[in-house]
This record gives structure tokens, sequence and C-alpha cells, in this order.
């Protein structure tokens, strides 16, 4: 069985684990119905073409650095954090 595991603010795994794809770590706002998590949403994600109907699905948003809840540098202020997903056997 592979471990997955999620790392914040890094475009790479640790030596010895394999990446699976790295992209932008993204959640939802507070005052939303449905709960927020964060997610390492995909850089290149495939897209689906369809509709225009909002059908009121879960909005992701970016999470960006902020200077005194991380420590700048080597965050920055208001940059996007990345992520990367990496798996291990």
């Amino acid at each position: 069985m592979n471990t997955i595991n999620i790392i914040s603010a890094r475009k790479s795994c640790y030596e010895g684990w394999k990446i699976e794809y790295n992209g932008y770590l993204m959640t939802g706002k507070p005052e939303h119905r449905a709960g927020s998590m964060y997610t390492c949403v995909d850089g290149n994600p495939d897209t689906l073409h369809g509709g225009r109907a909002n059908k009121d699905g879960y909005l992701f948003y970016l999470v960006e650095g902020r200077c005194g809840s991380l420590k700048c540098p080597p965050y920055v202020e208001g940059r996007e954090l990345t992520c990367v997903v990496c798996s291990k056997e």
C-alpha cells in the first residue's frame, strides 16, 4: 500500500518519495456553508467542457502567505502557497 503525503509550500518531494503532482494550496471561505479544508489542487488540471449554469458547487480560493502567521522570509506576504503530492511504497 502506498503512503500519500501532501506537503505545503513546496514544489518537490523529499528524497525517496515520488512526485504525483504539484500545484497550489486552496481552500474554501470560512463564511461558506461547506466546511473548509486545505487541498492541493493540480497546477495543470484537466478540463471538462460543459454548460455555463451555476450549480452552486464548492468554490476554491488560493491560500496566500501572511507574515506574522508565517515566518517571512522564506514566505512572502500575499504570495500564493504552492504544494506537492508525494507517494512512497
